[in-house]
């Protein structure tokens, strides 16, 4: 099947198992996000790394031209630089989480502190005195009517 693939694209099976792999990533990741294993704004990322892959497979000279635009002479360097990219803006995305999701922590934190003080507090304070039987009730009420 893979000669008949190759006579037919003229690819060669590297190709073909680059953009085999471009693809089960990218169904990968669909499957995650249906399922609600991945929240869609680290799909976006992932989905577009995907999509690069699969770009920089299907067009043969593609990943060449870039390379020699970016003043690059060996193609495998610029892979490892789009690579290189990639990793870093994942790095930026996940920092930033990490950085909201500490601050909120520290909020929730504070706020568990102040309910349990307010508990705490309840717990301690001395019950209102009941007046003694057959003591007037309420305000103003000093027992003529």
């Amino acid at each position: 099947m893979r000669l008949a693939f190759t006579r037919l694209f003229g690819a060669s099976t590297q190709r073909i198992e680059v953009i085999a792999l471009a693809l089960l990533v990218c169904l990968g990741i669909f499957e995650l996000v249906r399922r609600k294993r991945l929240l869609e704004r680290y799909a976006i990322v992932w989905l577009a790394a995907g999509a690069c892959v699969l770009l920089l497979a299907l067009w043969k000279g593609l990943l060449t031209t870039l390379a020699h635009a970016a003043g690059i002479y060996y193609a495998p360097s610029a892979l490892f630089a789009v690579i290189f990219l990639f990793v870093l803006i994942m790095l930026v995305s996940f920092s930033t989480t990490v950085s909201r999701l500490t601050d909120q922590n520290n909020v929730l934190a504070q706020r568990l502190a102040l309910l349990q003080r307010r508990l705490e507090d309840q717990e301690t304070a001395p019950p209102p005195a009941e007046p003694p039987p057959g003591a007037p009730v309420g305000p103003g009420s000093d027992g003529a009517t």
